[in-house]
């Protein structure tokens, strides 16, 4: 059976986004019973659009997913209510927002605005041009465009246009530490080339300060991070796609001074070309929690060095820049198709790599020995298990829980034997162990 929205249930949808509520399927097939108040915003909105024919919109992505966002805009200690809907208007549909304010306990629209397109990627609130106040930062999906639109609004009584600018992915964060958030908007190539942008407030408008290229062969973002990079820089890393099976990372310098974004000098450091790595791969994060970011740096394991790039296992290794050159702070073996992935003690590195069980998916830690055929000295096994699977009862080794997810159980074990120096206790091997995020 088909369902069909009616006005009423559109109602329901929209005013308990804005309340909060959550509904369940079965909460949506009875009757709706909508308060004075979530009666009086959906009169509200209707009368401003002159019909109950219009479609709730719903952001992509963010922090406020509702077609509904209650917020306190200019800070006076009420709401104000932004509603998105797609309306056809003279035969072309397109993508709406209102701003509804209430007075007296009556909620009115204020101003409806076109927006670009017919869906929004994301809608966000920061303090761009005043500190005492928040602009409203949306995100357009032009339909027929290889980028998006990103629009900045000041809202006082009524709203106004105070920037935009095309986008494929975008970072909102107060990223000089002055009290005001800059917007960081970047693109892919396509017709144009691929640049990283900041926009900031300045000189009494908000502007483009600068931008910094990303490479033409980049095919999308999967990552923007804002952070202490080294001792006195600050800088935003992009981790970037280079088609569907490498990825690369690239790295802009905030100069707070003349309030822009530099290309850092890779070719100085030697360090661009290390950050090219095959896909699935982490990405840049603080993994030492120092409060800098550390970047994300891949190598083969041992005797993996000649197999293809889909069966090879990879060493990750979270690189510092320190003193001008990249420092090792964590190297890792990664298991993307199980979710985890285990920090190699140092002593390991270069002396100890994976056998699959290409069964069970059972990863075995082994001292390595010329080739992965004549590695057989086992130093820790991890595998994951589900009520589901087949229960080997012939197998005696002890295996030990060290994190659930789902209904999946996480489990490792230590093989008897004393390999100085390699050896390690089960306490270490769950302080070692970590689900991915």
């Amino acid at each position: 059976m088909r369902l069909r929205l009616t006005a009423a249930l559109l109602v329901l949808l929209l005013l308990t986004s804005c309340s909060g509520v959550s509904l369940r399927v079965d909460e949506l097939l009875s009757p709706p019973r909508l308060t004075a108040e979530q009666s009086a915003i959906y009169d509200a909105i209707e009368m401003a659009v002159g019909t109950d024919s219009f479609k709730l919109k719903y952001p992509r992505r963010g922090d406020y997913l509702s077609a509904c966002v209650l917020t306190d805009l200019d800070r006076d200690g009420t709401d104000e209510a932004i509603a998105f809907y797609e309306l056809t208007v003279n035969g072309v549909t397109s993508a709406w927002m209102s701003i509804l304010v209430q007075k007296d306990g009556i909620w009115k629209s204020r101003q409806e605005l076109p927006g670009e397109g017919a869906e929004i990627d994301f809608i966000d609130f920061a303090p761009v041009d005043r500190a005492d106040h928040n602009n409203i930062i949306v995100g357009w999906i032009v339909a027929g465009q290889e980028s998006m639109l990103c629009k900045v609004y000041d809202y006082d009584e009524t709203v106004s246009l105070q920037y935009e600018g095309n986008y494929n992915e975008c970072l909102i964060q107060d990223v000089d530490r002055n009290g005001l958030s800059e917007i960081v908007l970047c693109t892919v190539g396509g017709s144009r080339t691929p640049v990283m942008s900041l926009v900031k407030y300045r000189s009494g408008r908000i502007v483009r300060t600068s931008e910094v290229q990303m490479p033409s062969s980049m095919t999308g973002y999967a990552q923007l991070v804002c952070g202490q990079l080294t001792s006195g820089l600050t800088a935003i890393c992009a981790d970037l796609y280079l088609g569907n099976d490498e990825m690369t990372t690239r790295i802009a310098a905030l100069d707070t001074q003349k309030s822009i974004i530099e290309e850092l000098p890779g070719e100085e450091l030697g360090i661009y070309e290390s950050f090219d790595r095959p896909t699935p791969t982490l990405y840049c994060r603080d993994i030492n929690q120092d409060g800098q970011i550390d970047l994300p740096v891949v190598r083969r394991m041992p005797g993996y060095e000649k197999s293809n790039a889909r069966d090879a296992l990879y060493l990750t290794q979270y690189k510092s820049i320190i003193d001008g050159s990249l420092e090792t702070v964590a190297s890792m073996a990664v298991n993307f198709s199980n979710g985890y992935r285990f920090i190699l003690p140092e002593s390991w590195v270069n002396a100890v790599t994976v056998r699959r069980q290409s069964d069970t998916g059972e990863w075995r830690f082994v001292l390595y020995r010329e080739d992965l055929d004549r590695s057989v000295t086992e130093l820790l096994r991890i595998r994951v298990t589900s009520p589901s699977d087949y229960q080997d009862k012939f197998e005696t080794a002890e295996y030990r829980t060290v994190a659930t997810k789902g209904v999946n159980s996480y489990e490792i074990h230590i093989p008897d034997g004393n390999y100085p120096g390699y050896s390690i206790s089960y306490e270490q091997a769950e302080n070692l162990f970590a689900l991915l995020d």
